[in-house]
């Protein structure tokens, strides 16, 4: 008898379904990117001289144009500073200094005040870390960018781990033994396996016109799903743990019930 594939099996079919759940999430969270066309840094760094003389200010340009920043109708100036109306170059940029100058908006410890404008809350989860304290003192700290890059374009959670989190916390947690990279790629796998469960069942029962109390339930499963990453930012990481596995098992109970539902009909 032939082996019964991962792909075919219930739990590949759930996984499966479970990924294509986070692809249809983002496909249904891309708009129509908010127009920037009253923003002179626009009008200017979009000309393809950059890529010739200035590689870098080209491809960070680039990285805007699909980033989460140009959906949401946020223009350079809002971050770097500078006067976007203005057509003179030199007055175009007054106000704006290199990211290593204390007087940029986008220096490391700065950022918190300049993301804190629109991520409010998550920031004020950052300023109460000791990542935060460390950031504010002479001690090398995580930033904002340090973790989402500047347009957070592709935030792939295991790059963060590997790429952040890796590089300072060699050792393991004091309170369990294991390693601190290690319990914040558990969470944010949960995190990212979550989304796909809670982006596939509010499809099919929104689909089926919100039978019983589903509607009410995945609204609270959601909140708490953005309860989990604003509060992610105080690193709290035993917190974070329990609240991740908690939700998951909810979720996956209620994708497995919704799927049995949608294969019995």
């Amino acid at each position: 008898m032939a082996s019964r594939s991962f792909a075919t099996s219930p739990l590949g079919s759930i996984a499966t379904a479970a990924a294509l759940a986070t692809c249809l999430a983002m496909v249904l969270t891309w708009g129509v990117p908010a127009s920037a066309a009253d923003s002179g840094c626009e009008t200017c760094h979009s000309q393809t001289k950059f890529f010739a003389q200035n590689k870098r200010l080209y491809d960070y340009y680039q990285d805007w144009l699909t980033s989460p920043h140009r959906e949401a109708g946020i223009s350079c100036e809002q971050c770097h500073g500078g006067n976007a109306a203005a057509v003179d170059e030199q007055k175009a940029h007054e106000g704006v200094f290199g990211i290593s100058n204390p007087n940029s908006r986008v220096f490391h410890r700065n950022q918190p005040s300049t993301c804190g404008k629109c991520h409010a809350r998550l920031v004020e989860h950052f300023t109460h870390s000791a990542h935060h304290k460390a950031l504010m003192g002479d001690a090398a700290a995580p930033n904002c960018s340090t973790c989402h890059r500047a347009m957070n374009r592709k935030p792939y959670f295991f790059d963060i781990v590997d790429n952040a989190c890796r590089a300072c916390h060699v050792g393991t947690s004091p309170k369990n033994g294991q390693a601190v990279a290690d319990i914040a790629h558990d969470i944010l796998h949960r995190l990212n396996v979550s989304k796909g469960y809670l982006g596939w069942t509010t499809v099919y029962y929104e689909t089926n016109g919100w039978p019983g109390q589903t509607k009410q339930q995945l609204t609270s499963l959601r909140e708490r799903y953005h309860d989990i990453l604003a509060t992610g930012h105080s690193f709290d990481l035993q917190q974070a743990d329990r609240a991740s596995i908690e939700l998951l098992a909810e979720l996956k109970s209620i994708f497995r019930k919704a799927w049995k539902e949608k294969a019995s009909n």
